[in-house]
């Protein structure tokens, strides 16, 4: 029995009424900046774990509900609690405690949380800052990563869009029909490597005027300074919090040196018109 001023969710109408106090939690969340970083606790992972295996959890509004009974709101459940809940069943699965359905069908679960979460966040904030492309790299099996950090994008009031193992030929159209500030190839084995190289080069062939910055990053075991040498990425991210000041750097370094190739442009010109003499 709770005693939390939150009604039990009882058939549609009582997860119609979660959706709007998670749209209303959401609206509040995103309209604060520089909160404090929240951490996940044991006893809510393992809450949130427990209503994920049942049965009567197929609605991501179910698993909402019950996090929002806990004073959680749902942009944490999705980027701290989903993949926290991720890496618990996949440590489950490689002890053989949880069987491969079991994870399977939890996973998607946990896709359609931050599924909705995105449509709510779309609901209470239309993104207006720069756009972002998210990029799987071949070979991966795992997306909730890359779903994640669409999702913690948005938030930070980025614009994003996700293509997964997309094939070179697959992204000619994609920017040309779109302009995007920063792409971001994630990847997290050693064998989407090559996939991430390919990527990389792609982007910078088709980006317009050089101008878009290229980050690579994830859970691939390679260090920092070799898969930026590896891929040629402009950066490697690791974590979004870091995100923001990478990509203002990475910014001003475009800028700077656009401003170079212009201020050679313009000496040359001079000199041939034999004004440098």
């Amino acid at each position: 029995m709770r005693d939390n001023g939150i009604p039990e969710a009882q058939g549609q109408e009582g997860l119609d009424w979660f959706a709007g106090l998670a749209k209303e939690a959401l609206g509040r969340l995103v309209s604060v900046r520089d909160q404090e970083t929240s951490v996940v606790r044991q006893d809510h992972l393992d809450h949130f774990v427990q209503v994920l295996r049942e049965a009567r959890a197929t609605d991501p509004a179910v698993l909402l509900a019950e996090m929002l009974t806990r004073q959680i709101d749902p942009a944490t459940v999705a980027c701290l609690y989903a993949p926290a809940a991720a890496r618990v069943l996949g440590a489950g699965w490689a002890l053989d405690e949880v069987s491969f359905i079991d994870v399977t069908l939890c996973t998607e679960k946990l896709h359609g949380v931050v599924r909705r979460v995105d449509e709510i966040l779309s609901e209470v904030r239309p993104a207006t800052g720069p756009s972002a492309l998210v990029l799987v790299a071949e070979a991966e099996q795992h997306t909730l990563g890359a779903a994640v950090l669409a999702l913690e994008l948005r938030l930070a009031g980025f614009s994003a869009l996700t293509r997964v193992a997309p094939m070179p030929r697959d992204l000619t159209p994609l920017m040309a029909g779109n302009r995007f500030d920063l792409a971001l190839v994630s990847l997290g084995c050693t064998v989407a490597l090559e996939s991430a190289v390919s990527l990389v080069r792609t982007l910078r062939l088709l980006s317009r005027n050089g101008e878009m910055c290229i980050f690579v990053g994830g859970a691939i075991p390679v260090e920092d300074r070799v898969l930026l040498r590896e891929t040629g990425a402009d950066r490697v991210l690791r974590d979004v919090p870091a995100l923001l000041a990478e990509y203002a750097a990475c910014r001003g370094e475009r800028q700077l040196d656009r401003y170079r190739k212009r201020s050679q442009r313009s000496i040359v010109q001079s000199l041939l018109k034999g004004d440098g003499s």
